[in-house]
């Protein structure tokens, strides 16, 4: 007979990550499963015996300290061995990080096979996570932070990455996006990102068109206008919102990216 456990709680981190399920199977042998669809991302690591993981029309042979991925979506099908019969155990987890999170990993449509080389450390915290439902104090923050633990150790110690010139970008902008209303400037991009601030400079002019001055500058200008057009907040406010130093400073750079001054701006629209 077939000894399994399975525990259902879904718990949220926002919307960034999210808890569904776990659980850990002793398969009897020649047990499969599927094929079957799920709604969400579904991890299983081999802890002893041996099996097999079929997706996309391609079989996978796994066996102990390997895992596989299930995408939302995708029907699969998997099963033990006869002779040697797999135990597993499983985190089913979805959110608007978790594809990001994989990623990292070195988990994703092209590769949804998993070597762990965490020394065992994952296949503890995965247990630990199956094992925090037999206590009566379980609560959403200590299953979040296990499911967190357990994708910790699942990091590649070199994550898979898109072209460093992108993520250098991207890290910028995300930077200015979330901080343009502080008095920040190209040291603090260049330090956040972690790269020279020459080399900022010609990642912009060859990706972006200008420097990261004024990209930042513009974009403190763009987000200004919409305060101006959509709120009755002063300039004085708006200026030190958007991380101009004074009204002064704003006013000018305003006029240039304008031709108008940000009172004349809000009447005219």
């Amino acid at each position: 007979m077939t000894d399994a456990r399975e525990y259902h709680q879904e718990t949220k981190s926002g919307d960034t990550l999210a808890f569904y399920f776990c659980g850990w199977e002793k398969c009897k042998p020649g047990y499969t499963f599927g094929p079957a669809v799920r709604p969400h991302y579904l991890f299983h690591l081999v802890l002893s015996g041996c099996g097999f993981y079929e997706r996309a029309g391609k079989r996978h042979e796994l066996a102990a300290g390997e895992g596989f991925l299930i995408l939302p979506g995708e029907s699969t099908c998997y099963g033990a061995s006869q002779t040697n019969p797999w135990e597993y155990c499983w985190i089913g987890f979805g959110g608007r990080d978790a594809e990001r999170i994989l990623q990292e990993c070195g988990l994703g449509e092209e590769n949804p096979v998993y070597e762990d080389r965490s020394g065992g450390m994952l296949q503890r915290e995965m247990m630990r996570l199956v094992d925090s439902f037999t206590h009566s104090d379980i609560n959403e923050y200590m299953l979040l932070g296990r499911l967190y633990l357990s994708l910790s150790y699942m990091v590649s110690k070199a994550p898979v990455r898109r072209t460093a010139i992108l993520d250098h970008i991207s890290c910028s902008l995300e930077f200015i996006h979330n901080n343009y209303g502080y008095d920040i400037g190209v040291a603090e991009i260049a330090r956040h990102v972690g790269i020279d601030r020459t080399y900022l400079y010609r990642l912009f002019q060859q990706q972006m068109g200008q420097s990261p001055k004024t990209y930042l500058t513009d974009f403190r200008l763009q987000t200004a206008a919409v305060m101006l057009r959509e709120t009755s907040l002063s300039v004085t406010e708006i200026a030190l919102s958007c991380g101009f130093k004074d009204a002064s400073l704003f006013d000018r750079h305003f006029r240039e990216a304008y031709h108008c001054t940000p009172r004349q701006y809000r009447l005219d629209v």
